[in-house]
């Protein structure tokens, strides 16, 4: 299965903000720590609305029945 670019970019952005988490002083923690679990609920999100979306392309529509 594969993800769009979008889906990948926040993924990389949570990672992101988690890596630079290091350098940055305690102060500032909170704005890594938020701004990964923002990006990372948008991964989730995103991922999940392109699995639900190919999902529905497999199964075959349903005929209207003629009256």
């Amino acid at each position: 299965m594969r993800l769009s670019r979008r889906s990948w970019f926040f993924l990389g952005m949570s990672v992101t903000c988690l890596v630079l988490l290091a350098p940055t002083p305690e102060k500032y923690w909170w704005v890594n720590l938020s701004m990964a679990a923002l990006s990372l609920m948008w991964f989730v999100l995103f991922a999940v609305e392109e699995i639900l979306a190919r999902r529905g392309e497999d199964r075959p529509r349903a005929r209207r029945s003629d009256r």
